[in-house]
């Protein structure tokens, strides 16, 4: 009886795969608002922390994976402590993706300390994103602008949605 059972469901599987709908090519046409991203970058940034402002050299790897659907951002920021070494303070991962049946992009955020979230994410313009997170009572919004080969960044958040507090920001250089 388990055989049958299985032999009927994979005999299935093609038909599920073909009757899947492909929203590759809306995909790849909204992703495509992003290409000015694509690249590495490499710059400087600065934290706000309990102990104050933490600066530190920043990277940023931004590449198109699955055929261009989704968009890939890895970041890395590293300060260098007193005894000359290099320590990691920041290590993040978002994928940015098209939602065809909401009508809306998002992105899927992972950071090495083990937390993750799900951003809104808006394309203004060629030049300019914004994506934010409902974190508890506040809202904490990244607001993106490249300009003349030029990434800066700011994080803010806001208790009400209205009066915004920056504690976040780098600037980066394409170099590749």
């Amino acid at each position: 009886m388990k055989t049958k059972i299985i032999i009927t469901i994979l005999g299935l599987m093609p038909m599920l795969t073909i009757a899947q709908p492909d929203f590759s090519q809306q995909a790849k046409q909204k992703l495509a608002a992003l290409d000015l991203m694509v690249g590495n970058w490499e710059g400087t940034g600065y934290l706000i922390t309990p102990t104050g402002k933490e600066a530190s050299k920043v990277t940023e790897k931004i590449q198109y994976k699955l055929d261009k659907t989704v968009v890939v951002a890895e970041g890395k920021g590293v300060i260098t402590l007193e005894d000359g070494t290099e320590q990691v303070v920041h290590n993040a991962l978002g994928v940015i993706s098209f939602n065809p049946f909401t009508k809306q992009y998002q992105m899927n955020s992972f950071i090495s300390k083990g937390m993750s979230t799900q951003a809104k994410f808006e394309i203004k313009d060629a030049n300019n994103m914004v994506w934010w997170i409902e974190a508890g009572p506040s809202t904490i919004r990244y607001s993106l602008t490249i300009k003349d080969g030029t990434w800066t960044e700011i994080g803010e958040r806001s208790m009400d949605g209205e009066n915004w507090q920056q504690f976040f920001e780098m600037s980066l250089k394409k170099v590749g």
